[in-house]
Order: structure tokens, then C-alpha cells, then sequence
């Protein structure tokens, strides 16, 4: 699987997993606010430069990051980010090796279903999808429907999108709303985890936000108000801070971020 690594391994490690589609560069505005730590950024099985990996699955995606953090982290611990797809990967691997994980951030993972979505999850939608995404003009359309802040985004996004097959998009399409159930061992992780979504996006995405932090014994959810789900890259003063505040295992909600709505969780219930 293709990473990248910057920073100083004698600093913490911090893995951010990226969102399905698309690859690691999502994370450019992230690794540059967080150049005190050392950073992984994978592009997972059928994406990005990990293209010809795969199959992709949510187990393989967590063993995998599990071998990453074992391998190249200073002490064989990290903390981990991930949004949408990525954000599913660190909740399986929140139940698989929680004794790898610090502290985790789960950002906009679904466990719900989304009916218009299970009406076009075909085969024959996807291969579709695959030969309009062969013009130009459209990727370039859809990466900007993605609100990317830049030029360079958009090129990545491009290029992301021209990998993919009918396949690789069934498959991602089913990791992310097909599978729906939290994996067995997620209640035993002892790992302080905030979860969080955009206020705009669908109603299910933001039931997953307390339906996941209920299912973990440590944990805080939050919305984020007037974000939808592309908050990573068009709300990143937001969205690092409280990362950043979480990991430096500060009091989020003293802290007062405007814009932030504190839903109760299960770790507020514990005191």
C-alpha cells in the first residue's frame, strides 16, 4: 500500500485515511497544520497510487494501517484521522487493534441506510458512471461539485477519478452504505475517540455521529454547524483545531469553538 511520511518519527504519529474516490493529497491542508508530528498518509487498496491494490474491504483497509503503524511509527502507537470511508476504516480498527491507537478522530462515517443510494448501488450504474468519467469535462465538473479550494485539488481529484473502475466503485460504494453494522469488539476499545459530522449533511450521517460514540466507551460527538460533507477542505480552521485540541487531550467543550454544536455521548455520561 503507498504512503507518504513526513516529520520526525521521535514525534507522535498521526495517520490520516482519506474518504473513498479520492486519495492521501486530501489531507495537503492537515499535514501542513500538523508538521509537529509525524504524519502517514496511506492511499488505500483501489485508490490513488494504491490503484492496482485491493480488493478493498474495511478489514483489509485496518490490517493494513495496523502493519503501517506497527512498522513505522517510533513506538508502535498512533493517532489516527479519518473521514467518510477513512473514517469507517479507523472504527474497524478501533475494534480490531485498539492497542495501536492514541487517540482517534472519525469523521462523517456512515452505519445507517440511505434509501435513494441502495436504489443505484448496480453494477450497471457504476459502469456507466466509469464511461461518462472517461471525458475530461466531467471529472472536472464532478471534482468541482467536491468545492476542492484549489487548482491543484481539482487536478488530483481528476486523476483519482480516471483509476477508477466499475468495480473498484461498486466495492467502495458498498463499504461505504451497504455495510451497516458497528464490528464486534468496537465496545471494548478504550480509546478516547471524537466523532463528529457536518450539520448539512444527510440525517442518517449525523444519527451515525451518536450512534457510533454510543456504541465506544470514551468518546465526544460533535456537528459542525452549516458543514456539509466536505468540512475537511472547505472548513479546515474548524476541523484541525478541534482535532488538535482532542489530541492534545484538552476539555473540547471549554474550549468553545464557534460553529461547533457538543452532542451528549457516552463518555459524558461516565464523567
Amino acid at each position: 500500500m503507498y504512503f507518504e511520511e513526513m516529520g520526525d518519527r521521535t514525534r507522535p504519529t498521526l495517520v490520516f485515511i482519506h474518504g473513498g474516490g479520492i486519495s492521501g493529497w486530501m489531507w495537503r491542508q492537515q499535514v501542513e497544520y500538523f508538521s509537529d508530528f509525524h504524519c502517514l498518509v496511506p492511499d488505500l487498496p483501489e485508490h490513488g497510487k494504491s490503484s492496482k491494490e485491493g480488493p478493498l474491504s474495511l478489514e483489509d483497509c485496518a490490517a493494513r494501517i495496523a502493519h503501517l503503524i506497527e512498522t513505522r511509527s517510533g513506538n508502535s502507537k498512533a493517532h489516527v484521522v479519518g473521514h467518510s470511508l477513512g473514517g469507517k476504516v479507523v472504527v474497524e480498527l478501533l475494534a480490531s487493534r485498539p492497542d495501536l491507537i492514541d487517540r482517534a478522530v472519525v469523521a462523517s462515517a456512515l452505519f445507517g441506510s440511505m434509501f435513494l443510494l441502495n436504489l443505484v448501488h448496480r453494477s450497471s450504474v457504476y459502469k456507466l458512471t466509469v464511461s461518462m468519467m472517461r471525458s475530461k469535462r466531467l471529472r472536472s465538473w464532478t471534482a468541482g461539485q467536491l468545492k476542492f479550494p484549489d487548482r491543484f485539488s481539482i487536478e488530483k481529484a481528476m486523476e483519482d477519478f480516471k483509476v477508477l473502475t466499475p468495480e473498484s466503485l461498486y466495492r467502495i460504494y458498498d463499504q461505504l452504505y451497504q455495510y451497516q453494522e458497528m464490528p464486534n469488539g468496537l465496545a471494548q476499545a478504550q480509546v478516547p475517540t471524537l466523532v463528529m459530522a457536518g450539520e448539512k449533511e444527510p440525517r442518517v450521517m449525523k444519527q451515525s455521529v451518536g450512534e457510533i460514540a454510543g456504541a465506544l466507551a470514551v468518546s465526544q460527538g460533535v456537528l459542525l454547524k452549516g458543514a456539509d460533507h466536505t468540512y475537511p477542505w472547505t472548513r479546515p480552521d474548524t476541523f484541525n483545531g478541534l482535532v488538535r485540541s482532542w489530541l492534545s487531550e484538552q476539555n473540547i467543550e471549554e474550549r468553545r469553538f464557534p460553529g461547533v454544536e457538543f452532542l451528549a455521548t457516552r463518555s459524558q455520561r461516565m464523567g
